[in-house]
Parts: structure tokens; C-alpha cells; sequence
């Protein structure tokens, strides 16, 4: 018995070891994972500005852009075309890609979700991003019933290949508390319905 909990132990040791190497391998091929600029909105859940609903059990979705959607309109509803997102996922080119992203929460745990500092790269095709929580002042969405905070991120990386697969990890800006991982893939246009 022993023996078995030894070899399962090293085995998952191998595993740990095995994927640790292929991130120090795939920074030193590609390079850093740097922030280049994104923005942050925060509004009622009424006015959506990406197509498509939260799966269930969820209050966080997004997708990675390694290369801009053949139409936007696939992804952004009319109200987001019509204002600053218009033209934010043609920045997913050569060495950028983008990260979308959407939290919803009721009005009065109001906030920001902004990218913080240090993604890195976690495996050959996949990476960490860490995602700080701003409280905002609750009483100017006192109308809503729900809020949604839609995100959207350029990063760019030293010579190309955007992760496909993210690990995003939530956590409040004043505590530093957890508050979440969660693992974002490259965006196909089957995962947004119009």
C-alpha cells in the first residue's frame, strides 16, 4: 500500500515538474505575457453588450482572441458597437491577442474587474491572468436589478502565440481574498449565439 501512495505521489510530482518546465520553456521561447491596455464598464445587465448568456452556476465568462472574429457583430451587440468596444478585438494580431471578459453581480456588491499585474505563462499552451476586484460606490446602480462589468484586455507577447487556455484568478483589491479561478478558451463562433 505504501508503495502504491509512493508511486501516485511521484507520479503527481512528475506531473507538476513536467508542466512547471514547459512554462519556463515557453517563456523562454515566446517571451513575457505583457499588458498592453484594456478598459472596464460597468452596467445594468439589461443593457447586454456581448451576445449570449452566463452558463449556469457561473457569474464570470470570456474568451481569448488570438485573431479578430471574421465580423465583430458576432460577438458585441449593437449597443457595444455603437460605443467604445467598436473596434477593441482588432487589436488580436500578430504578437497580441485579446481577453473578453464579463462578471455579473447584484448592485449592491457594485465593481470593477480589471487585469492586474504579472500574467505569466503556466504551460506550453496555457497561462495565468490575475483579475482585481474594485469596489464602486453601489447607490449609482441603485435601478438595477443586476450589473455586469464587461472587460477587454490587449496583451501582447514578445514573439507571438496567444495561450489557449487561461487561468483567471479573482481577487479583492483592498483584502487580497480570493475569490475565484476560472479558465477561459479561445472564442469560436459557435460559443456566443447571437
Amino acid at each position: 500500500m505504501r508503495r502504491r501512495a509512493l508511486l501516485s505521489s511521484t507520479a503527481s510530482f512528475a506531473i507538476v515538474a513536467t508542466a512547471g518546465c514547459l512554462a519556463d520553456t515557453r517563456r523562454g521561447v515566446s517571451g513575457r505575457i505583457v499588458g498592453d491596455h484594456g478598459s472596464s464598464s460597468l452596467h445594468p445587465a439589461d443593457e447586454q453588450y456581448v451576445h449570449g448568456g452566463f452558463p449556469d452556476g457561473t457569474d464570470l465568462r470570456g474568451w481569448i482572441f488570438s485573431e479578430p472574429p471574421a465580423d465583430q457583430r458576432e460577438v458585441f451587440t449593437d449597443r457595444a458597437m455603437q460605443g467604445q468596444y467598436s473596434n477593441d478585438l482588432l487589436w488580436a494580431e500578430g504578437d497580441s491577442f485579446v481577453l473578453l471578459y464579463e462578471v455579473r453581480m447584484p448592485p449592491e456588491d457594485a465593481a470593477f474587474y480589471n487585469v492586474g499585474l504579472s500574467p505569466e505563462w503556466t504551460g506550453w499552451n496555457s497561462a495565468e491572468i490575475p483579475i482585481r476586484r474594485s469596489r464602486t460606490d453601489p447607490d449609482r446602480y441603485a435601478d438595477a436589478t443586476e450589473l455586469v462589468c464587461t472587460s477587454i484586455y490587449k496583451f501582447d507577447v514578445v514573439r507571438g502565440g496567444a495561450p489557449k487556455q487561461v487561468t483567471v484568478t479573482v481577487s479583492d483589491e483592498e483584502s487580497g481574498e480570493a475569490n475565484g479561478t476560472y479558465t477561459l478558451r479561445r472564442w469560436t463562433p459557435e460559443r456566443v449565439e447571437p
